[in-house]
């Protein structure tokens, strides 16, 4: 396990995300080829933001790349997983995906650390990264699902609550005060509720209130299929959905060893190599990264 320096966090990015967030946050912006920026313009400017305030010890942005993001594994088991995000014959193109690796290709040049694994989410390089890295670690991200990593006590999610500026800092106490349930049972209340825009129903006739009535009262979800005084209807609608709670256990819950392909969490000193100024130019984001370098070249200082 590597250990950060003077008690300064480990940062993990889940990149996709906030490209997409930044996608929708900002308006058009496009390179002089015409090619479409403003995800790419977003994202580094709220790097930049991000290292200037959390000054990290290290940093990795987790990319979703190939065509394998989708896990068999979890279609297998569940075959509506995320199937919204997969465009029908005759949708326009995403507009996102080729920005991320413009994302890629910049972070790269800069010297920022970057991480990716087969068959594996974003969400689960980051799972597998917060096993390596000593003392404290945050993670920015708007996927909720990402939430179940706070039972780590070193862990906080810092959740994009509006584009992405403005930031909740989740930790267990953040989770009891929300959902009214142990703060180390997110992965539970997320089963249990599921999660419509993923393709996840959650246990037939349990909404929210009663997830969190359930763990409230009884602390996890193991502890309640095995309670003895349910009542006879939830009991019913638990009992109905065995099959879906164990199929969702490995579904929702974050792969914690991955093979990553890199990220080491090493930063750079924010020095512009002669790749950094002529990926800038071809894409028009200058403005940008001259911001992400001087964060980098004031975190060291």
């Amino acid at each position: 396990m590597t250990r950060a320096a003077d008690g300064r966090p480990t940062l993990l990015i889940d990149a996709s995300s906030l490209a997409y967030r930044a996608y929708h946050a900002m308006p058009a912006v496009r390179a002089a080829d015409g090619t479409l920026v403003n995800a790419v313009v977003g994202f580094l400017n709220f790097l930049a933001r991000l290292l200037a305030d959390r000054r990290p010890a290290r940093c990795v942005a987790a990319f979703e790349l190939g065509d394998d993001w989708r896990p068999a594994f979890r279609v297998a088991l569940i075959p509506a997983y995320k199937t919204h995000r997969i465009a029908a014959e005759g949708e326009p193109e995403d507009e996102v995906g080729p920005q991320i690796l413009v994302i890629l290709e910049v972070l790269r040049a800069i010297g920022v650390s970057t991480a990716h694994a087969r068959e594996c989410e974003a969400e689960d390089v980051i799972a597998t990264l917060t096993a390596r890295f000593a003392g404290p670690i945050e993670i920015v991200s708007g996927d909720r699902d990402l939430f179940t990593l706070v039972r780590d006590e070193r862990v906080r999610v810092l959740y994009t609550l509006k584009g992405v500026s403005e930031l909740a800092v989740v930790d267990q106490a953040w989770v009891r005060a929300k959902y009214g349930i142990p703060g180390d049972r997110y992965l539970d209340y997320a089963i249990l509720r599921g999660d419509p825009s993923d393709g996840l129903p959650g246990v037939r006739g349990i909404g929210e209130k009663t997830a969190a009535a359930l763990l409230a009262r009884y602390g996890s979800l193991d502890a309640a299929l095995a309670a003895p005084d349910l009542s006879a209807t939830v009991r019913a609608k638990l009992d109905a959905g065995r099959a879906y709670i164990a199929a969702a256990t490995r579904v929702v819950g974050p792969v914690m060893d991955c093979a990553v392909i890199d990220g080491d969490g090493a930063l750079p000193g924010g020095a512009a190599e002669p790749r950094v100024d002529e990926l800038a130019r071809r894409y028009g984001i200058q403005a940008s990264v001259t911001r992400v370098l001087e964060s980098l070249r004031s975190r060291s200082a």
